[in-house]
């Protein structure tokens, strides 16, 4: 289903850091005629981007905010047990290359990099490297230092893993995986944020996971990491070495992992 179908690009309030053409350009989006429907709506409003599910008010709109209090206190965690850093293997190690291969909003991507971790994003959807681009650019600017530190080790990338991860020298030690969970029904169990990615990324998620995970696999030279619902079968049907389980969901891991081919051929 095309993005472009759905979506809309406005500028609330002329907060936007760059003229919006640009943007709509970058994105495929086309921009907002007044009383013009649309299913999504991507817009600037007091200089963040945002996006909103029109159809749905109740659901509220989101952005990328790297300044969050909630993540603020996953940071704080992070020589306590952190179920994401204890199945990513981190403890007291420093600049280790990392890729989040689906980044999404970029929210344990951030984890990783308060870990120390030199973080390669991939977000192969434009709206959601938008939305990225966007909070990483406040964070940078932002008045927190340790923001501007951990957006420092955060670098973003527009386009697919399955052909980004190959071609990244060094090889990455970490290769994360956090594929869009299964849509579900809207129950209040189910974070807001989750609920539009679902709405907007519907037939986009899923595919090529064999290759994705067989990618991952190649490319990491210590262990590859997979979030998946708690009760979900293993990611393309492959077993993990273990399995770090949470009330929710649980990370799979994958380590004893072997030199890459050249995946380009």
């Amino acid at each position: 289903m095309s993005s472009s179908a759905l979506v809309r690009l406005a500028d609330l309030d002329g907060s936007a850091p760059f003229p919006l053409p640009e943007l709509s350009s970058a994105t495929g989006i086309p921009l907002h005629q007044a009383d013009e429907p649309c299913e999504f709506l991507l817009f600037y409003h007091n200089g963040s981007l945002w996006i909103r599910q029109m159809s749905e008010p109740a659901v509220g709109a989101i952005r990328v905010d790297f300044e969050d209090e909630a993540l603020y206190y996953r940071q704080r965690r992070q020589t306590q047990p952190e179920a994401l850093l204890k199945a990513a293997g981190l403890k007291q190690e420093q600049g280790i290359p990392v890729v989040d291969a689906t980044a999404g909003l970029g929210l344990d991507a951030f984890l990783l990099a308060s870990a120390g971790c030199q973080v390669t994003l991939f977000e192969r959807s434009p709206i959601l490297h938008a939305l990225l681009n966007d909070g990483l650019r406040r964070a940078a600017d932002s008045e927190e230092a340790r923001v501007r530190e951990v957006a420092s080790r955060m670098h973003l990338q527009l386009g697919d893993s399955i052909a980004g991860m190959p071609a990244l020298s060094p090889r990455p030690d970490l290769v994360y995986l956090d594929p869009m969970f299964p849509q579900r029904r809207k129950t209040a169990k189910v974070k807001k944020h989750m609920l539009l990615l679902q709405q907007l990324l519907h037939g986009q998620q899923g595919e090529a996971e064999e290759q994705l995970l067989a990618t991952a696999l190649a490319c990491a030279t210590r262990r590859v990491v997979v979030k998946r619902p708690r009760l979900a079968s293993p990611l393309a049907g492959r077993k993990p070495s273990h399995s770090l389980e949470g009330k929710s969901s649980r990370f799979d891991v994958y380590t004893g992992l072997h030199p890459a081919r050249d995946l380009r051929a």
